[in-house]
Formats: C-alpha cells, structure tokens, sequence
C-alpha cells in the first residue's frame, strides 16, 4: 500500500522530535498504561507531523487529515485522562474507557480504509467546528489537571504542553472560520509548535519521570483560570452558532429572517409577560437594578461598621444589648428590642425604648409568625411600609407585636442552626413613601445573619464559662466528700476503741491527737473550698520519710532510697502529702505481701522525680488509658468515691507537674511524679 503523505527528508527531519519522543518514552516512563498511552500519542504525532499539509489546500479538509486530527487529539485526551486519574489514585471510569477506545478504534481503522484517499470531507465548516470541539474538550481536561493538588511535577508539565496545543488550535481554526485567508505563518506554525512543546515534554520526562507520583506545589493564578475558562465559554459559543447555522442552511432560512422572527417573538413575550405578572415585573426591576444602576449602600462600609459596632465591648452590656445598638445605629431606628428563643418561647432578652401594651410580649416556638421568620427569612414590614406581600401576612402578628409604637420592621435572626431570635426595629415619623428596596432587603438580612452569628456565639462562650464553673465547682466537692471520707473513718475508729481502752491514758492522748488532726484537716478544707492555697517550701526528703512512716503498718511495707543531696519545691505539703500516701496504699493493695513498694527520689538538672514502684498485679495499657484517670470511677467495691487516680493527677498538676503511669500486667506498676526544682 502507498502511503501517499510528503515523506521528503525535510519532512522526517522535522518529525525527528517527535521520533525522538517516543523513544524517550519507552525507556523512561515507569507506569505501563501512561507509557504506552504516551508512545502511542507520540507515535500518531509523527505521522501527523509528516503528513500536515505545507498550505491551506484542500488537502487539509480531506476525510484522512480529519481522521489523523482526530486521532492526535483523542491520544492526547486519553494521556490527560490516564494522568488524571493517577493524581487521583482512582481508575478511569469503565464507560469513558469504552467510549474513548471504541471512538478510538473506529477512527483508526477509518484512517487505515482512506490512507490513500484523497477524497474532501463535504462540509469544511463542520470539520472545522469537530476539531474546536475536540480541543475544548482537551483544554477541559487540562485545567483539572493543572489545578489539582496532588498532580506530579511531569504531570502538570504535559498537560501545560497539551494546553498550549489545544488553545493554539482553537484560535487557528477559529480565525479559519471568520476569515478564509489565513496568513499562512499561523498555519506553518502549528508543526514548529508540536515540535518546540514534544521538546519539552522530552525534557521533562528526561528530569521528572521518577517524580511522577509526587505531589507539585505547581498551581495556576486566577487569570490564567479565567483566560482558560473564557477560552472554553468563546469555543462553545462559536459551536452553538454552528449549530443554528447549519439548521438555517437546512432549512434555507437567512440570518435576517431568523433574527426578526426571534425578535419579534422576545418581544411579545416580554410585553405579555410584563403586563400579566407582577411577581415578573418586580424580579426585572430588582434585576436591571442590581446590574445597570448604582447600588444604595457601600457593603464594604455597612460590612466594616458592622464588625466594629459588634466587636467595641462596653460596660454593663451583653451581646445583646451590644447587637440591638448595632442594628438601631445602622438603620437609624430610635427603638428596638430583641427577642431569643427560650425552651418553649421567644422572651424579650434586650429592649430600648419600646412601650408595651396589652398581652405578654412572648412568641411560641411553633407560631405561624416564627414558621414565616425560619423558612423564608421573611422581613415584617409595618403597616406604613407594607406591600400587599406583607398584607397577607399580617394575621400572623400577635397582638402585642401589632401594639408597638412606632414599629418599623421585624427581623429575623437566622444561624446556620437556624432560627435564634428577631429583633424589632422602631422608627420616628415614618415615611409613606419610602419602601424597602431590594437593597434594604439585602442589607437587613445580611446584618440579621450577622448579628445571629454573633448572638450564638456569645452564648457558646457564657456557657463554656458556667461549665468550667461547675466543673471546678464539682472538682471541689468531689475532693471534699473524698476527704471527709477519711476524717469520718479515722472518728469511726475511735468511737470504736473507745469502749474498750477509755481508761487508758495513751489512747486518751491518742484520741486527743486524732481529734487535733481533724480538726487541722478540717480547717484545711475549708480553705481549699474558699480558694485559699497555702504555699510554702517543702522538704522532699522529710516528706517521703514522714509518708513510708505512716504507711509501715501496711504490707509490705515500703522503702525509701535517693540520689538527691537536697530536694526543695514550693507547694502545699498537705496536698502532696496526702497523694503520695495514695499511691502508697493504692501500690501496697495491688502487691502481694511478700511482694516490694520502693520509694525513689531522683534529681536531674532542675528536675525532680519520684518514683513509686510496686511487684503487684500491674494493669494493661487500654485500663490506664480509658479508666485510671476516671473521676467516680472506683475498682475497689464499697470503697470511696472513686477520685483517687483523678485528685492526685489534679494535685500534682497544681503544683506544675507531671504524672507519668508506666505498668505491665502481672509484674507491677511504677507512678512517676515529676516536680520542678525550686531554684
């Protein structure tokens, strides 16, 4: 079979980066289905290359160039595709596949039937609105590409070069078909550019092939955005003029027939439109307003206002007597108030100047006034201002809305979890004939969203301020049942003693001490619960002695070693005190009693560290995770309020430091309390 394409040594010189290309290809793309989709580009842009015609001739609208076009930008377009998806690390779709190869199957074999026919394509307009066609597709896809985030640096390069060939095409063609005498550079030129850009997709496989699932900080500016956008809207603009002209070749209708009968047929319908609806007369007027004509407001000034009238605090106001200021400053109203929905109403939360008269000023939740105010945002206009839209509605107003003096508007106060409240906004003499505009309408809900955002926010803060009020609040407590626990225990034993060793005077002086610490503890937590801390300087030395001291009795009995000459800190030696006897007792009750509880004080630096260590039963790490620092959540049956783990860590943090838990299942635990040295 002749090929009957210009195979003149020029011609191959010319194709020789593209020839190049593909060989580049081969032996450096990783992936096999962008290798060989690329290849494949690469290879039907060499013969594109050999077979482009010098000239606009008829040859250049013969079905085999048409076909070999469509060819090239189909290869392209699968590339892009294959490329897309791998930034994606998704699969192209089963159907997209199809279609693609099947078009791509059915071209190719077209291609083979007429590689020697020279015969025309019969309409050249068509074919040339077929090829704008294909290249606003590939321009789409490559915007998707160049603008996702996790496209490769070689990614973003190739499909900047398959851009570059696209839009070049669409501006030739586009030329082509306003003006049949192209210069002939314009046409020469699309072969220097296939083979400038194969150059540099050469390049840059050469450098960036291995980075080709890396993600590139590469992104595009908004112009070159709008440009691409703006290029794609003119390609489908030109293909819809296409498609009306061919349909008035068909039909053998002018261009001047057509455009009057449209005209006339517009114009009736809008005259008839026009004259019947007033809800269309209203949406015209709002719409030539807001596009031909000066706007009433300055939004950025309104908008800067706004935020600086919401964000000024002032003393002996809440957020919503600073939102009802806010609001009369801006729409210039003397009076106002502003309502928030409760449990089962809507209560008056700020007001100035606002008289009632008659029934409670409270609105229902389910009210048809509240309905109107949530779905539609809907602005209550007073019976001065009202439209007839506002007529119909008026039954919705409860009386003691209707006995406001001076009553302008109702607001509605919409949050992004919906209705919050509304204000009502009052006006001196008002004005018959100044209607709210579009614009009025605009600006009020606007700030109505603003102002409910503000409102919701306040009341988020205030109560995370109560919670952490009743947290601490509950931190007390808890910490005063837990130690009144021990003061009634240590009382218990000796009412308990008392019968049977009254008459000995040791348990009498004992008795004595017991009750003098008592007493001591008692005062102590009454300064804790008043907020009153006692610091002073403690001796780590003496403390840890004084604490294995008062737990000798238990078993096994703890020992004391250190590698401190001197530890000093600066705290509440109570407080501290009484949690290393916790973790005392809490290690003696998890260990056997032949097993070990070792106390030890080590210094690093400024740091101090002391060590509670036992050989007891030990506990898993989900168990020390989820459950140790539990507050009233106790292992030990009947015993306490289960806060003992929690009031220590909250000790310990009170005086700047750390507890750190390091335990294994079966062979023991170890409490390590870090402190910082008093310098």
């Amino acid at each position: 079979m002749e090929f009957s394409v210009n195979l003149f040594e020029g011609n191959w010189l010319k194709s020789s980066v593209e020839i190049a290309l593909a060989i580049i290809i081969l032996f450096k793309i990783p992936i096999m289905r962008i290798k060989v989709s690329l290849f494949a580009c690469a290879v039907i842009s060499v013969i594109w290359h050999l077979s482009a015609p010098e000239t606009i001739s008829a040859a250049s609208f013969s079905w085999r160039f048409l076909l070999l076009e469509s060819l090239r930008y189909l290869s392209w377009i699968i590339v892009l595709l294959y490329l897309l998806m791998l930034s994606r690390q998704s699969k192209l779709p089963n159907s997209w596949a199809y279609s693609l190869y099947t078009a791509l199957a059915i071209i190719l074999t077209l291609f083979i039937y007429n590689i020697d026919n020279d015969a025309l394509f019969p309409s050249p307009v068509l074919a040339l609105y077929l090829k704008i066609m294909l290249s606003l597709l590939g321009v789409v896809v490559c915007e998707q590409l160049i603008r996702d985030d996790h496209s490769s640096r070689m990614t973003k390069l190739v499909a900047l070069v398959a851009f570059i060939l696209f839009a070049y095409d669409i501006i030739v063609f586009s030329l082509l078909l306003l003006n049949s005498d192209l210069h002939l550079s314009l046409w020469k030129a699309r072969t220097v550019i296939s083979s400038v850009t194969s150059l540099i997709l050469a390049l840059s496989i050469i450098f960036y092939a291995g980075q080709l699932k890396e993600r590139s900080r590469f992104k595009l500016s908004n112009s070159v955005i709008i440009f691409n956008t703006s290029l794609t809207v003119v390609g489908g603009f030109l293909i819809v003029i296409a498609l009306f002209a061919a349909t008035f070749d068909y039909f053998e209708i002018s261009w001047l027939s057509a455009s009057k009968v449209t005209l006339y047929v517009l114009a009736i319908f809008s005259l008839i439109a026009l004259s019947l609806s007033e809800k269309i007369r209203d949406s015209f007027v709002v719409w030539t307003s807001k596009h031909f004509f000066a706007h009433k407001y300055d939004y950025k000034k309104q908008w800067i206002q706004l935020d600086a009238l919401l964000s000024t605090q002032h003393k002996n106001q809440n957020c919503y007597d600073i939102s009802l200021n806010a609001l009369k400053t801006i729409f210039h109203c003397n009076a106002g108030g502003i309502w928030v929905k409760g449990q089962q109403f809507y209560t008056s939360v700020a007001t100035q100047g606002i008289d009632y008269s008659g029934s409670l000023p409270i609105e229902p939740h389910h009210s048809d006034l509240i309905e109107k105010l949530e779905q539609e945002e809907w602005i209550f206009q007073a019976s001065t201002y009202e439209t007839k839209y506002d007529a119909q509605y008026k039954s919705y107003l409860s009386d003691w809305v209707l006995n406001i003096e001076g009553i302008w508007i109702i607001l509605p106060l919409n949050s992004a979890t919906g209705l919050i409240g509304f204000a009502v906004l009052c006006k001196n003499n008002l004005n018959k004939k100044e209607k709210l505009t579009w614009e009025d309408l605009d600006l009020l809900k606007l700030t109505g969203r603003q102002i409910a955002s503000y409102i919701s926010k306040e009341q988020a803060s205030e109560k995370l301020i109560q919670n952490q009020q009743f947290d601490m609040f509950n931190k007390i407590s808890a910490f005063a049942i837990h130690d009144i626990k021990n003061l009634i225990a240590q009382q218990g034993l000796v009412v308990k003693n008392a019968e049977k060793y009254k008459h000995h005077p040791e348990f009498i002086d004992d008795v004595i001490a017991t009750i003098a610490n008592s007493v001591n503890k008692m005062d102590q937590l009454l300064k804790k619960i008043k907020g009153e801390v006692e610091s002073k300087t403690i001796n780590l030395h003496e403390l840890l002695k004084q604490a294995i001291k008062m737990n000798m009795n238990g078993l096994p009995s703890p020992t004391f070693s250190t590698d401190c000459e001197s530890a000093f800190i600066n705290g509440d030696s109570d407080k501290l005190l009484m949690a290393i006897n916790h973790l005392i007792k809490n290690a003696q009750d998890a260990t056997d009693d032949d097993g070990e509880v070792n106390l030890h004080l080590r210094c690093q630096e400024q740091q101090i560290w002391i060590d509670i260590i036992d050989t007891g039963i030990g506990m898993d790490q989900s168990f020390i995770k989820n459950e140790l620092f539990q507050p009233f959540n106790s292992t030990k049956e009947n015993e306490g309020m289960g806060i003992g783990a929690f009031q220590i860590r909250e000790i310990i943090h009170g005086l700047n430091g750390e507890l750190i838990v390091e335990s294994t299942p079966k062979i023991g635990s170890k409490f390590s309390i870090y402190l910082p040295m008093l310098s």
